[in-house]
């Protein structure tokens, strides 16, 4: 699947995609939201959750290494690495 065809799903069947292809990368906590990033084929997926109002607020997809800033911390050394090391 690419970007472009996630992006074209309903709301409903991305969030499936994300639970039964996904792979849950990280987690992170600001303010009153639950962030969790999810690698999805050749890109990546931000849900934005509202643990306050205990529901979705959001889905981001993109290609952009600069959104995993955030996450870094938070990723495990070896998804790091790259295959000439």
């Amino acid at each position: 699947m690419t970007l472009s065809d996630f992006q074209q799903l309903p709301h409903d069947h991305q969030q499936e995609q994300l639970y039964f292809r996904g792979s849950l990368l990280a987690n992170r906590y600001e303010d009153n939201y639950v962030y969790l990033l999810y690698a999805l084929d050749s890109f990546y997926v931000e849900m934005q959750y509202d643990a306050i109002r205990n529901r979705l607020r959001r889905l981001s997809a993109f290609h952009s290494t600069d959104l995993l800033l955030p996450y870094l911390p938070l990723l495990p050394d070896d998804i790091l690495k790259t295959n000439s090391e």
